[in-house]
């Protein structure tokens, strides 16, 4: 009977997105079965506390099955006996949790060394492991697990405007360091998000710049969590603001965002999946910012970035 990697899923669409089509490359090379886990991380004391968040894989044709409550860790209950499981875990031979590594300032790194241990029949794999480098090999079929369940409505303006134009996605993300808990909605944290937000404008306009001079009439199309105060960095003349009707579905906006030719990407799970799902993958440009971009915000995971992606520099 094969052996199972029960895998973790939690935070937003794209650490999501990360999180499964890691999980799916190493059940392959481990030949085990892939389970998901969809309520343990959503229903934690942690979420409990303010993070709101909830499974959004469902949206595409995953051929994973869920987990059965008996592989899952629910509720309080259940988050007491993951952490003394866990605990345990480290005097055991045979590993059942598979956990991400991060260095010092916990960010974590290409680690394929994970998978070089022995496991017991059931293993728990938890982390958000954002680098294409797990499962680039396996890109044809993280591209079919990827497929959307629906599609959108071919009377949607945007849609056919990002097909019948040579359109730019343009993403930026606000609040960034004011999400979860209410201690983090201060001041402190204000100053520093609307900080990581001009921060993105600046990378923006000199990728807008560049790709002027590149392409042949490009149509800029932005989006983002929170539009407050773009307009006057994005006038309506030049840019588009992909801003949906919010009864459409919750995957709408992201559906859209692989319709785009090109891509100036920012910082952002969420955006970066949108450029890696991209339904024009012939001579697409993907622009992605150089670390000198952000003094107090880094991606999460030192191989965040596709190689082949273009490196704008700030200096």
């Amino acid at each position: 009977m094969k052996k199972n990697l029960i895998i973790r899923i939690s935070n937003g669409l794209g650490n999501q997105l990360f999180t499964y089509a890691s999980a799916f490359a190493f059940a392959k090379k481990l030949d085990r079965n892939l389970l998901i886990d969809n309520e343990s991380s959503f229903k934690s004391k942690k979420n409990i506390q303010g993070v709101n968040t909830s499974y959004s894989l469902d949206i595409f044709n995953i051929t994973s099955p869920i987990a059965p409550k008996k592989l899952k860790f629910i509720g309080y209950k259940g988050y007491l006996k993951r952490k003394i499981l866990k605990k345990i875990d480290y005097l055991k031979s045979s590993k059942s949790f598979l956990l991400e590594k991060k260095d010092f300032n916990k960010i974590s790194f290409f680690d394929e060394t994970y998978l070089n241990k022995k496991f017991s029949n059931n293993l728990y794999m938890e982390g958000h492991f954002e680098s294409e480098k797990y499962f680039s090999f396996y890109k044809n079929d993280i591209l079919n697990q990827y497929n959307f369940k629906s599609n959108l409505s071919t009377n949607n303006i945007y849609l056919n405007q990002l097909k019948a134009t040579n359109s730019v996605c343009l993403c930026i993300r606000q609040n960034r360091f004011e999400e979860g808990t209410k201690k983090n909605n201060s001041v402190f944290n204000k100053k520093k998000s609307w900080k990581f937000t001009l921060e993105q404008i600046s990378y923006i306009h000199k990728s807008v710049n560049l790709l002027k001079k590149r392409l042949d009439n490009p149509k800029f199309y932005l989006w983002s969590n929170n539009f407050n105060n773009l307009k006057q960095y994005f006038p309506d003349t030049e840019f588009i603001f992909i801003d949906n009707n919010l009864k459409e579905e919750k995957y709408t906006n992201f559906l859209l965002m692989t319709y785009a030719k090109h891509y100036i990407v920012s910082p952002t799970s969420y955006n970066w999946w949108g450029a890696w799902l991209s339904k024009n993958v012939n001579n697409s440009i993907r622009f992605r910012p150089d670390d000198n971009f952000f003094n107090d915000y880094h991606v999460n995971n030192k191989d965040f970035w596709p190689t082949d992606w273009e490196v704008i520099s700030k200096f």
